[in-house]
């Protein structure tokens, strides 16, 4: 029974060890392409923009940027619907005083979402959810960001589940601590028998 219980400390313990081995997902969004500095009347684009992608999907996403009303104007916003499927989704947008909140779903199924996203099963390591129009109402130095991320500004990926913000979960090396702290308690339980 020793044996046996020994067995499954160090099979559970090498388990954990490959697991924790692996690298955590490195998903993220920012806002790219914001000016240093602008002056009244300036108009200029912003992107925001998925990176690290390694062979995930993204199927839906809702965000709210945030930026100084005194200084700045949003005039306008165009989702980049091509790669969840252009006529298969949909995407609203509220302009508010220093707020934008938009979101986008897609109705495809995964495996179309990821034929779209990932042609020849290779998946690019951005996406450009969408594309933010400004003006400048006076000269300064503009601040542009993605606010209130949470239960509802996220990011979902395959099967509807939200991959950013990252859930709390425990980091690779956490885990292979885990499992060499298990192979140590088998390996003395194993000399005290």
């Amino acid at each position: 029974m020793r044996r046996v219980i020994f067995n499954v400390c160090v099979g559970l313990a090498a388990g954990l060890m490959l697991v924790g081995a692996k690298p955590a997902q490195a998903i993220s969004v920012a806002v790219q392409g914001v000016p240093a500095a602008v002056t009244a009347g300036d108009a200029f684009n912003v992107d925001i923009v998925v990176t690290g992608i390694v062979d995930e999907i993204i199927t839906a996403w809702d965000i709210d940027v945030a930026f100084d009303s005194a200084l700045l104007s949003n005039g306008f916003i165009t989702f980049n619907s091509v790669p969840f499927g252009d006529a298969d989704t949909i995407f609203d947008v509220v302009f508010g005083d220093g707020l934008t909140d938009a979101f986008l779903v897609s109705l495809l199924s995964d495996a179309d979402i990821r034929a779209l996203q990932c042609p020849g099963d290779v998946c690019g390591p951005t996406l450009t959810l969408a594309t933010l129009g400004f003006t400048a109402n006076a000269d300064g130095v503009p601040t542009i960001s993605l606010v209130n991320w949470g239960l509802a500004n996220d990011v979902k990926c395959a099967e509807n589940v939200q991959c950013y913000p990252p859930k709390n979960v425990p980091e690779p090396g956490s885990l292979a601590l885990l499992g060499l702290g298990l192979l140590g308690l088998a390996a003395r339980r194993r000399r005290a028998a």
